[in-house]
């Protein structure tokens, strides 16, 4: 071999050994930073790649046609690994940076006018109808409007507010997305058919979270809201999917445990009226925490908000997922359009959905006999689909992107260095964890009054108090100290394990459901169980 030639493969090896020192440097800062791998995992990792440096840079002292290859084919694929490694890393960090604290919330109401009309923006209404309730929004909004001239007509409720506008006795009325959903939204049409928003008003609220930071070690809950909405997950909305996640580190296990959305329990914000679960959304995540406590006689930890717009961004994300589809079925789109031209219909079979396809799925309920239940069967399903993508080289690929997609569209007040600590627990202890899942859903299903919505009965599911106790006891066994090992009956102090659980009186059950309604709804016992 020439001389020059050996000088010049030289120069190159050179700098890709540098490269791959930079690349190893910025790899190792990166899982520091990110604090995420265990220390002692860095520090093997670190040996490791210091051991390669030194044993590429003796090899330099072999001049061979073969060892220029072979070094120089090594050099770059060892920077590959290591810059893809690092940008990974980069990614996973930004995405945890991204995720909200949950300590704000975003609610709206809107100006809306009849879709013929003329109005185009609030400057243009001369009379504005509005429910004269005492209500933080509806008092934040009347103030934001002050500065326009215009009439303000007092109305008891939406439906004679509604009546006003169509009767053309106001020019547009102020309406929140609570009303919107109840009064306006069909299911063969929407509030966009026959009317159109000319203003938006954004009341945000913000609170100091009391959460203390933990390395997640002993057991702990989380209540997992999934909001019926597009868009960002401080905004308050319908909580379509209520599920309670049970962790217990101890033990290397995940009890998952799905509430119907339609579960008759108290609202506080209503003085502990009976509400359906998913209108609590309405008033944050914490509203629906508060009913879910004093039902199943739990402390629920941390709450995690997350919206539906998340779905369509994971799975386009991911090119797609793999569903085995139970049923035909046409859904509304992402939009709630219900137009022809907009419905998503699947056929059943196994298929690859897309993002939109896949919140359709998600999303229907109303096909007879499949319903809520067939509805959290279609979620768990699409969350092992996507799952198994992740797992995939093609998913595993898109792992950062996806983690990036998601935190925008995640709200919670876990704290994001907990939770770094937990992971990274779990990457040391090396324990393989379990996961059980079960579903609160009773079939006592009947037209009941609302605390938020009282101009008609509305569907709503009475618990058993055997479905109650499950979850109580789950929480239970998850807190205690006992292991199989060391249990024993002490036969002289057996009061100490009977069960003290009382259900709270403001939760109406089957069984006290003819004692509790009446103190809420008097001359309301129309059922018999």
């Amino acid at each position: 071999m020439k001389e020059s030639t050996k000088k010049i493969n030289k120069r190159i090896d050179l700098v890709l050994l540098i490269l791959f020192l930079a690349g190893s440097i910025y790899f190792l800062v990166e899982a520091i930073v990110g604090e995420l791998i265990p220390m002692n995992y860095i520090l093997i990792a670190g040996v490791i790649l210091l051991l390669i440096f030194i044993l590429i840079f003796v090899s330099f002292r072999i001049e061979n046609m073969a060892a220029f290859i072979i070094r120089k084919i090594l050099l770059v694929f060892l920077c590959c690994v290591l810059g893809f490694g690092a940008v990974f890393q980069g990614r996973i960090r930004s995405a945890f940076a991204n995720v909200d604290d949950g300590s704000t919330n975003i609610s709206r109401m809107y100006v809306i006018a009849l879709k013929d009309s003329s109005l185009e923006n609030i400057e243009d209404v001369n009379v504005l109808g509005y429910v004269d309730h005492v209500n933080a929004l509806i008092t934040y909004s009347m103030e934001q409007l002050e500065s326009y001239s215009m009439e303000n007509m007092a109305y008891e409720n939406t439906d004679e507010m509604l009546a006003a506008l169509n009767d053309h006795e106001a020019d547009a009325v102020l309406i929140s997305d609570q009303d919107q959903t109840f009064e306006i939204q069909k299911e063969d049409s929407t509030y966009s058919d026959d009317y159109k928003v000319i203003h938006t008003i954004e009341m945000t609220t913000t609170t100091e979270s009391d959460v203390v930071e933990s390395d997640l070690t002993e057991p702990f809950v989380v209540y997992v809201s999934g909001m019926d909405d597009m868009g960002e997950p401080t905004y308050n909305g319908l909580s379509d999917v209520n599920m309670l996640l049970m962790v217990d580190p101890k033990n290397y296990h995940v009890e998952m445990i799905s509430i119907n959305r339609d579960t008759y329990v108290p609202n506080s914000k209503y003085d502990d009226y009976p509400d359906k679960l998913t209108h609590l959304g309405w008033d944050g995540v914490e509203a629906g925490a508060e009913a879910l406590e004093k039902i199943f006689g739990i402390e629920i930890d941390y709450t995690a908000k997350v919206t539906f717009e998340s779905l369509i961004e994971i799975v386009d994300t991911l090119g797609g997922i793999d569903v085995d589809v139970q049923l035909d079925f046409c859904e509304q789109d992402e939009n709630r359009s219900f137009a022809s031209s907009d419905l998503i219909c699947l056929n059943k079979g196994y298929q690859h959905l897309n993002g939109s396809q896949a919140l359709a799925y998600a999303r229907h309920r109303h096909t007879a006999g499949w319903d809520v239940k067939g509805r959290e069967q279609a979620q768990r399903d699409i969350i092992a689909a996507v799952v198994n993508k992740l797992l995939s080289v093609e998913g595993a690929l898109k792992a950062g992107d996806v983690l990036n997609v998601a935190s925008n569209y995640v709200s919670t007040n876990l704290p994001m260095s907990s939770v770094k600590s937990f992971v990274m627990n779990a990457i040391s202890d090396g324990h393989e964890w379990t996961f059980g899942s079960s579903t609160v859903n009773s079939n006592y299903e009947y037209l009941f009054p609302c605390a938020s919505y009282t101009s008609q009965d509305l569907y709503a599911v009475l618990l058993e108090e055997e479905d109650i106790m499950h979850v109580h006891d789950l929480y239970v066994t998850m807190n205690s100290d006992e292991t199989f090992n060391d249990f024993a009956f002490d036969l002289n102090d057996m009061e100490k394990y009977e069960n003290t659980f009382e259900l709270d009186p403001k939760v109406i059950t089957v069984e006290n459901y003819y004692d509790t309604v009446p103190t809420y709804f008097p001359n309301y016992l129309r059922y018999n169980f």
